[in-house]
């Protein structure tokens, strides 16, 4: 993730993701929309015996990520898919933006998508060495230090375009549900960073989960007009 950052300023004792405080300001990683890594496809046909949780396991790095395919290509219901369509499968960043999304609000959404997307690449790394160290469950061990203060980081981005989005238009409302997941996402890297193993790998699952409904309920969201 690019170091250039964008301040918030005059946010005065604050709270990213409703939790955070900050003293004076805000940092953003400036991320622009062509850095969040897209799919190895633009589009998906649907196969025979395919569904959208294997599509979007493949698109997006988790089959949480079905209904953000569903809500992305107007599929009411994600079950009854047919074969022999054609599903958009563009990069989180770029789905979102041609969703509606207010441009105010894209700088985030990029910092958002470009970390999903760089924490797909750690968590194997993680896992390995949770395992390595023999924790068990509700232990806890040594992180590598590169590896923790990465996940801190990420952490840190997170609450920043978290608030963000806590703070909208005058017209608009706060996405909530988003909020929420994505604040757990924060929550959960600040824990693995602590090597906090509170469950062996369905910590991961449930971090995993929670960007895949964090992102289907952004694009909700924009839908239904930023309220």
């Amino acid at each position: 993730m690019k170091l250039h950052i964008v301040i918030f300023a005059g946010l005065v004792a604050v709270a990213g993701c409703g939790r955070k405080p900050a003293a004076t300001a805000w940092p953003l990683p400036v991320v622009r929309i062509e850095d969040v890594p897209a799919p190895a496809t633009a589009s998906v046909v649907v196969k025979k015996g395919s569904n959208l949780q294997t599509i979007a396991t493949d698109a997006y790095g988790h089959e949480d990520f079905s209904g953000f395919v569903a809500s992305l290509n107007g599929i009411p219901d994600p079950a009854l898919v047919m074969a022999g369509k054609t599903l958009q499968t563009p990069s989180l960043a770029i789905g979102i933006r041609d969703a509606g999304l207010d441009p105010l609000y894209q700088p985030a959404v990029n910092v958002l998508a470009k970390t999903w997307m760089d924490i797909r690449s750690f968590l194997p790394e993680y896992e390995k060495q949770r395992r390595v160290s023999g924790v068990r469950d509700g232990g806890t061990f040594v992180l590598g230090p590169s590896l923790r203060d990465q996940m801190l980081r990420y952490a840190d981005s997170i609450d920043a375009a978290c608030h963000v989005l806590e703070y909208p238009h005058a017209n608009h409302t706060a996405p909530k549900s988003t909020l929420g997941k994505f604040s757990g996402c924060s929550d959960s890297l600040r824990r693995f960073a602590g090597g906090h193993a509170d469950s062996n790998d369905y910590d991961t699952f449930l971090l995993q989960k929670g960007f895949g409904h964090g992102f289907t309920y952004l694009l909700i969201w924009i839908k239904a007009g930023h309220r």
